[in-house]
């Protein structure tokens, strides 16, 4: 079978390393060149990859089978139906849209030509979030407890704190949780932005009485990516960014009931996050097969967002 054909749709902070990240993966996909509104930037990037550089999003896409979309989220909707008419399928940078009409509508019109969507959130592929499902399995969970915090970056200032960076965690907490979500209030406030919140915090409860506590802040002058799991039998302490579990629980069989173990698993020298969800993308294609992020797991964290937003202006 010949290889999938690959175009990259905005090459930014983000989109830049998506384009890095297909030209490794030459062994399963043909990354065959990138589109930005900025010209100049796209061409010395295609350049430097030995790929080509479109002139125009059409031009791009009568030459692959898939895109990467990672430009503004405001533009996701326009590309994304752009790249469905032309029978493509699609990676879309989270959130899949801004509105959800937008992604009810994109949702609609892939599914009837049978196309792939998966959604960019790429926590997802973090090899430490990939071994919870196993680890919670005899697991009764009580609580869960997020904060994803860093200092301020001017260069986003399209969008909240919400929008930007709790949306991670509320997909992740989604994957963990199989449980309607009854009872929500959020709380939060500006700092550096002029019109958007920069720090935030999200409580919500699910039917099955698992309580998820969510921080968000970009005005914090410390990158914190951390996550702990409170369950009746154990405290799981996630690291986001050095892939490392740390679980305390009663040792089984112990004389000494109240005794405690820790354990700790590292997940550091797994293969990188990015390249684990591209070529997840392109083996959907390939194989036909549900990715692990699907269009409907995008548009349910959207969903969310709003709702916490809505508490928080």
């Amino acid at each position: 079978m010949e290889k999938i054909k690959v175009g990259v749709i905005g090459v930014g902070s983000m989109g830049k390393n998506h384009v890095r990240s297909y030209a490794a993966l030459k062994h399963v996909c043909d990354l065959v060149g990138l589109y930005d509104l900025d010209q100049d930037r796209a061409k010395e990037m295609a350049k430097s990859y030995g790929v080509k550089s479109f002139s125009s999003i059409k031009e791009l896409l009568k030459e692959v089978d898939a895109v990467n979309i990672a430009t503004p989220t405001t533009t996701h909707y326009d590309i994304a139906l752009q790249a469905i008419e032309e029978g493509k399928h699609i990676l879309i940078e989270k959130p899949i849209t801004n509105e959800i009409d937008e992604a009810n509508e994109i949702l609609k019109k892939a599914k009837e030509k049978k196309l792939i969507v998966q959604v960019g959130h790429i926590e997802r592929f973090n090899p430490a979030i990939k071994a919870l499902p196993d680890m919670l399995k005899e697991e009764e969970i009580v609580a869960i407890d997020i904060q994803r915090m860093g200092p301020y970056d001017p260069r986003i200032d399209d969008t909240d704190v919400i929008q930007d960076l709790m949306i991670h965690d509320i997909d992740v907490v989604s994957s963990i949780i199989d449980s309607e979500i009854v009872k929500v209030n959020a709380f939060a406030r500006k700092v550096a932005s002029a019109e958007h919140m920069d720090f935030a915090v999200a409580n919500y409860q699910t039917e099955n009485e698992v309580i998820v506590t969510l921080t968000a802040s970009r005005a914090t002058n410390k990158k914190v990516r951390k996550m702990s799991i409170t369950t009746e039998k154990s405290f799981i302490e996630l690291d986001y960014i050095g892939r490392k579990i740390t679980r305390t629980r009663r040792g089984n069989g112990d004389t000494n009931k109240n005794k405690q173990r820790e354990y700790e698993e590292s997940y550091e020298n797994e293969e990188e996050p990015l390249k684990m969800q591209l070529t997840h993308f392109v083996s959907s294609i390939k194989n036909k097969t549900q990715p692990l992020i699907t269009g409907n797991d995008g548009l349910e964290a959207l969903k969310l967002i709003k709702l916490i937003q809505s508490k928080v202006y």
